[in-house]
């Protein structure tokens, strides 16, 4: 695991994959890459989502508004921290609450339960154990995948639909 440093600031990227809770005394997060390898963090995972949407130039207030008014989704909003780089992730359980794990839609592709846990698979063949129940987490990557389609729908309309779509 490597450390996370004062003078470094992370920035969610296509290469994560997960922003988990860690329950030490010194780090808030662990955050999970593509290559399996983890960065530890002091930053809670809702403040490292803060952080990256700001990096990105908006605010998770906006994208959490945002994806409320251009989808069904009502609790348990995905955030959209970059919609053009596909930087979007889904929450397991009440964004503000100390043990939600946060996983980027575009790296899952199944949802296994096995043993009585519930597990994602990435495209890459690794396996994350999750806090929350198959039908939760299958519920949030349909929510998601929908949330998205509706995106690419908006890009592809002209700039006054795309006003009056998300004014409706």
């Amino acid at each position: 695991m490597r450390p996370f440093h004062n003078d470094e600031k992370y920035r969610i990227t296509k290469r994560t994959v997960a922003i988990l809770p860690c329950y030490d005394m010194m780090k808030q997060s662990i955050i999970v890459l593509e290559d399996g390898s983890t960065i530890m963090t002091p930053l809670r995972p809702y403040q490292l989502l803060q952080l990256s949407c700001r990096q990105y130039n908006s605010s998770i207030e906006e994208r959490i508004v945002t994806a409320k008014r251009v989808s069904s989704v009502k609790g348990k909003v995905p955030v959209v921290i970059e919609p053009t780089l596909g930087l979007v992730f889904f929450p397991t359980k009440s964004p503000k609450r100390d043990d939600c794990e946060w996983y980027a839609w575009s790296h899952m592709s199944e949802v296994i339960e096995e043993d009585g846990q519930t597990k994602l698979k990435t495209r890459n063949g690794m396996i994350l154990p999750v806090n929350a129940s198959p039908y939760i987490v299958r519920n949030q990557m349909k929510a998601t995948g929908e949330l998205m389609a509706r995106y690419q729908q908006l890009n592809a309309m002209t700039l006054e639909d795309r006003f009056n779509a998300i004014k409706s």
